[in-house]
């Protein structure tokens, strides 16, 4: 499942098709939808389930932001509408279909999702134009406000008044707990020094407030969602951390969930296809009048909004596998509502690049960056050193000018080793002056050779997380220090 999901993500990304589209149709070709080849198991339920925490987790660390929403009165209004507008024509197909869970159903078709129009502006690079914040801030709106609705409706069956403050809890700990989990996950990355101790807390973190969450017949992929709101700030200064996760759950998990999404549907017939073309049909015209009705209000061009505020795949498939999952829908609602979910993720994002008159970006000249000499970027790093005959209260004093917490220290430009304000705490203040730098027990130092290129010189931070790494040229010398901080600093700065 995984191999294949892979290779169609591929073929369609090489197809010009939104490649996650590719894996839901495998797992419908693969499973009782058509060939009946891959049978829904105990394993395959459970990677979907944890599939669904960690694409809804990371949706709230990156793609949609509480704090980063415009709240001005036209992009509420806007959003208004294309909650209302969209929700009450599905509503009214589905009631006419005499579809029994129409209104639960309505929320994830009708919605906007994110994580795709995200996707879809960095494609096109608008993602920091006008025009983009203003669709990430109205799809923000809309899907935020669709899944607290949804985690209502979904515990509907508990008393209202408990499941509104439930939300109202969760939502009010996103503001008022974020400072305290962030400083108690800083704390055990200072006092713990076990190997990928962040990595596991936040995975850790994730599963308990998830298992928390089920405890109290709440959703856990939407507990993990706020979550996600909750330590935003947390990673911003974290990318490598991120970077972890992101291998974790895009390599493993949202693949196989992906493909999961086409296991789960029934033996597809006339009724159910029709069905779903059907519906297909009526989120693309409601969504679409939504954006072009609501466009003047923000001030973007009408069938701009109209198509960027459509998208589709997202956080509205994980919250209508949710629904199957907990038995609030059956399998042949769940099945023609994919299909329509599935259909309308390929057909906008092909119309709005079709019709904005925006080109795809080639990202060659990432690449092209990354694959640079060290010696490229050298004379934009600080290069700064101390001699084996320096006392340590000069190389504390190099190492505060730096802001940074350690320091190469080499003889006429022959490494030695390094010092680190770990053994410099350790040792006497009274010491600082008779004492050089060679005197302390420095650490190993990692080189590279300055005509190696950028992205070996990541690789080695993130294999051997070391504090600092030092550059040589040919001769063995060395000819510049570099600092992971001031790396990824340079980096964001070229834009890679």
């Amino acid at each position: 499942m995984l191999i294949l999901a892979k290779l169609m993500e591929e073929a369609f990304s090489r197809l010009r098709l939104v490649p996650f589209v590719g894996s839901i149709f495998l797992g419908i070709i693969l499973g009782q939808g058509v060939l009946d080849f891959i049978k829904i198991n105990e394993i395959i339920s459970f990677i979907t389930s944890l599939g669904i925490v960690f694409l809804l987790f990371l949706a709230g660390a990156e793609e949609i932001g509480l704090n980063e929403i415009n709240t001005d009165k036209s992009v509420l209004i806007s959003s208004i509408i294309q909650l209302i507008l969209p929700f009450t024509l599905l509503f009214l197909l589905l009631y006419f279909l005499k579809i029994p869970n129409a209104i639960l159903l309505s929320i994830p078709l009708g919605m906007t999702s994110v994580g795709p129009l995200t996707r879809l502006l960095l494609d096109l690079g608008i993602s920091k134009e006008k025009i983009g914040v203003m669709l990430f801030y109205e799809g923000t709106i809309v899907e935020i406000t669709s899944v607290i609705i949804f985690a209502i409706i979904s515990n509907f069956a508990k008393n209202f008044a408990i499941t509104i403050l439930e939300i109202l809890g969760i939502i009010l700990g996103i503001f008022l707990l974020s400072p305290y989990i962030a400083k108690a996950l800083e704390k055990i990355e200072i006092y713990i020094n076990a190997r990928e101790v962040e990595f596991a807390s936040t995975i850790s973190l994730i599963l308990i407030i998830s298992f928390i969450s089920e405890i109290f017949s709440f959703n856990s992929a939407i507990s993990a969602l706020f979550l996600g709101f909750l330590l935003r700030d947390y990673f911003k200064d974290r990318k490598d951390l991120l970077d972890k996760l992101h291998g974790f759950t895009y390599g493993f998990f949202e693949p196989l969930f992906f493909v999961s999404i086409g296991l789960y549907f029934t033996k597809l017939n006339f009724s159910i296809l029709s069905i779903g073309i059907i519906i297909t049909a009526v989120i693309v015209i409601s969504k679409f009048l939504a954006g072009f009705i609501s466009a003047t209000l923000v001030k973007v061009p009408r069938v701009i909004n109209a198509l960027g505020t459509s998208t589709k795949g997202g956080v509205d498939a994980s919250l209508l596998i949710s629904a199957l999952s907990l038995g609030l829908i059956n399998r042949i609602e769940y099945s023609f509502s994919a299909l329509a979910i599935s259909i309308s993720a390929l057909l906008i994002p092909l119309i709005f690049k079709a019709t904005s008159g925006y080109k795809v970006k080639t990202r060659q000249r990432n690449k092209s960056l990354i694959e640079n000499k060290i010696s490229d970027i050298l004379p934009s790093l600080k290069y700064v050193t101390a001699s084996c005959e320096e006392n340590l209260r000069t190389v504390i004093q190099k190492i505060n000018e730096l802001g940074v917490n350690a320091i190469i220290v080499c003889n006429e430009r022959k490494v030695l080793g390094y010092i680190s304000t770990e053994e410099l705490l350790e040792i006497e203040p009274s010491k600082y002056e008779e004492l050089r730098a060679c005197d302390v027990e420095l650490h190993e130092i990692i080189t590279l050779y300055d005509n190696e290129n950028i992205k070996k010189l990541l690789d080695t931070f993130r294999e051997k997380e070391v504090p600092v790494i030092g550059v040589l040229n040919k001769d063995g010398e060395l000819v510049g220090t570099v600092y992971e901080r001031d790396l990824l600093r340079l980096l964001l700065t070229l834009k890679i």
